[in-house]
């Protein structure tokens, strides 16, 4: 059988190739053979895997941003081979995590096929795996993917610290299948088609990525102090134990509202300045 290992020179903070290698050689050592090349290098990828044989299989080496520029080239469009993505490949690996899957390969044919679309009012349209948000998260995305140090841990927190003590609460208006909720002091929404974002942080601990719905959450009104306390939960998803502040929705056409300048993060990339976003299962 042979195996073509697409990796992403930028993921993992340039760790990707130490992934490859590991890769590759457990694949030699199953009599296997394996070709090697760079996805920033392929100008068109859906041609490119037009070109291959349908027995071929795919092993992407990338995070949830490379999988998110994958879904979107390869939407609409039939692919023959399979596809799989390699575990803890990227640095957030929340698409992975989602799977609750085990190998080192993961097959992801059929989830990232007919997946949720998101419009900016930028006029930006996507698809997206994971979730799309605006307000304090996407700010810390922000900050994270303008720096030259990339997306460390490291930088993480010091990023995060710099949203906390700049990011201000908002008014947006909600829209869910057509009903309006106001919000005068949101930290942050969330429109989710997975449980996890930002790292292993479940953000919506009742989302399953292959039903028809998005689960939607909004943080609001909570004193920064206690929003700082309480942030943590959200990695063990009890976060929505405080219900007087966290707020859970369903629906399958959600649009986000603000009257300011918003930041919006999708599948931890992030856009500025954004005052609309349209979100469709």
């Amino acid at each position: 059988m042979n195996y073509i290992i697409l990796y992403n020179t930028l993921s993992n903070s340039g760790k990707s190739m130490k992934v490859v290698d590991k890769i590759k050689k457990r694949l030699e050592k199953k009599n296997h053979t394996v070709d090697v090349g760079s996805l920033l290098e392929i100008e068109d990828v859906k041609s490119f895997i037009e070109t291959l044989n349908p027995d071929d299989k795919i092993v992407i080496v990338g995070g949830d941003g490379t999988l998110h520029r994958l879904a979107n080239t390869l939407q609409n469009h039939t692919v023959s081979n399979d596809i799989y993505v390699a575990r803890k490949a990227g640095t957030g690996n929340d698409f992975v995590r989602s799977l609750k899957q085990k190998g080192f390969l993961i097959r992801i044919n059929d989830y990232i096929e007919n997946i949720p679309h998101a419009k900016l009012s930028t006029g930006e349209e996507f698809f997206f795996l994971n979730s799309v948000g605006a307000g304090l998260d996407s700010y810390v995305c922000y900050l994270v993917n303008g720096s030259i140090e990339g997306k460390t841990e490291g930088n993480y927190f010091r990023s995060a610290y710099k949203a906390f003590k700049e990011f201000k609460r908002h008014e947006i208006k909600l829209t869910i299948d057509g009903k309006e909720i106001e919000f005068k002091d949101a930290w942050f929404s969330v429109v989710a088609n997975s449980k996890y974002f930002g790292g292993g942080m479940k953000i919506s601990p009742k989302s399953v990525r292959d039903d028809d719905v998005l689960e939607v959450v909004v943080i609001k009104g909570i004193p920064k102090f206690w929003l700082i306390l309480i942030f943590p939960t959200i990695y063990l998803g009890i976060h929505t134990i405080f219900k007087r502040w966290v707020k859970m929705y369903k629906g399958k056409q959600v649009i986000i509202e603000s009257k300011i300048d918003n930041y919006v993060q999708m599948d931890g990339e992030a856009f500025y300045p954004v005052k609309r976003i349209e979100v469709r299962r």
